[in-house]
């Protein structure tokens, strides 16, 4: 569906930050954690692999990559929001003693200008923040600058069902969700379900990173096409 999606505030981000995992679970039915546990492992990470959650938020990705890989990593999440940090640093605190041979790391930093040498991860991820940014195309670049070549990009981002019926009943919920959290005062709630109905299509997402200069390796679609996660891989010779 084509639109302009509205780019969340960061005031919004830092007022919601302890509720936020709760209000991905509710807009996913609860399918959030298990929709991320299912697209990292497409990552085929190698033991000492170095991976980049980038706008981290509060670092879902490092609780589903605890999860499904039970090999030693080394994984930073950098995120403009010191408020979902905070929550992203408290998660650390469980997740260290589940695999306390990882090494866990925090960065507050802007996507758009991340500050990592050059060819430092062998993996990247970006989870449903493409179209926060005020720079996508700058966020992507930076990406493919400190991916090593051949490294791995993950891309989760909100989409509209490719089903007609599918649709058009997503949008039905949308629209209900959105009146009740208007009446509620859950401005945030509202503001997400706005950003699922003004997706501007998985064409225009592959386009962007393939000008970034990442070739698409796979797109797995999750909870009935509401979500899509795509695995890139830098282009050879960047």
């Amino acid at each position: 569906m084509a639109g302009t999606r509205p780019a969340t505030p960061q005031a919004m981000f830092t007022r919601i930050a302890p509720r936020y995992d709760a209000v991905n679970s509710l807009l996913t039915l609860g399918g959030d954690k298990r929709l991320r546990r299912r697209a990292v492992r497409a990552l085929d990470l190698r033991p000492g692999a170095e991976v980049l959650d980038i706008a981290a938020g509060t670092a879902e990705i490092g609780a589903a990559l605890a999860a499904v890989y039970p090999l030693r990593l080394s994984y930073v999440a950098v995120d403009l929001n010191e408020q979902m940090l905070a929550v992203a640093a408290r998660k650390f605190a469980r997740l260290r003693r589940k695999r306390p041979s990882n090494d866990w790391q925090l960065a507050l930093g802007s996507a758009e200008s991340l500050d990592f040498p050059s060819s430092s991860f062998d993996a990247a991820v970006m989870c449903f923040a493409l179209d926060d940014m005020d720079d996508p195309a700058a966020a992507l670049a930076e990406t493919v600058r400190v991916l090593r070549a051949d490294g791995r990009f993950l891309l989760i981002e909100l989409a509209m069902p490719d089903s007609p019926l599918l649709r058009n009943l997503l949008k039905l919920r949308l629209r209900l969700i959105r009146g009740v959290a208007a009446i509620a005062g859950m401005d945030s709630v509202a503001h997400m379900t706005r950003e699922v109905e003004l997706d501007r299509g998985v064409e225009h997402t592959l386009a962007r990173c393939e000008n970034a200069g990442l070739e698409l390796e796979s797109t797995a679609r999750h909870l009935g096409g509401l979500v899509r996660a795509h695995v890139f891989r830098k282009r050879k010779g960047l």
